[in-house]
């Protein structure tokens, strides 16, 4: 049994749903035969603006994983730790326009940005439901990866790649069979 621990970065806009979030992201880790206990970090923290790149008014994603690393694990003991930060920014990495997510297997850190995710950010009206739906999928997509799964190519499975928030919407917040059986037949989760 791992432990998840959801770091709130930056906004506290994602602080309204963060106790929602974290059951939502247990059931979908129990649904998969996980019993991961999924905490929630006791303060914002906030991404240094050495990350921000103000040519794209975005975050780097490599370089927040990096500083969340930094900042976490000299207060972690257990290396079945794994660290998912929300933020309500828009991230990148090199050679892509954004990323929704990204994570370190090597680190067990992933980061979500959540901006994209609103749909707001596209001009339509606040929708809170859909908003939320969005992120609790791209947090146990971000966290499959951390636990060695890779993209799928299941029918709704939440380890499909997104490329837009459509994308994000034609899956569900949960594993298929196959990803279930790779990921509860390896031994480090």
């Amino acid at each position: 049994m791992g432990t998840v621990i959801l770091l709130p970065l930056n906004k506290p806009f994602i602080i309204d749903f963060l106790e929602d979030l974290g059951s939502d992201v247990t059931d979908s880790l129990r649904r998969a035969g996980l019993n991961h206990v999924v905490m929630i970090w006791s303060e914002i923290v906030k991404i240094p603006m050495t990350c921000f790149d103000w040519s794209r008014m975005q975050y780097l994603a490599p370089c927040v994983i990096d500083w969340i690393r930094r900042f976490i694990r000299d207060r972690l003991v257990s290396t079945e730790t794994y660290i998912v930060g929300l933020s309500y920014t828009d991230g990148y990495d090199k050679g892509l326009n954004f990323v929704f997510g990204e994570a370190s297997v090597s680190e067990n850190i992933a980061v979500v940005f959540t901006r994209r995710l609103d749909p707001a950010f596209y001009g339509s009206r606040r929708d809170y439901n859909l908003y939320y739906n969005r992120v609790v999928k791209e947090v146990v997509h971000e966290l499959g990866h951390l636990l060695g799964l890779e993209h799928c190519s299941s029918k709704g499975c939440v380890m499909n790649f997104s490329n837009s928030v459509l994308e994000v919407d034609s899956k569900t917040r949960f594993f298929c069979n196959n990803c279930v059986r790779r990921v509860s037949g390896k031994t480090r989760v």
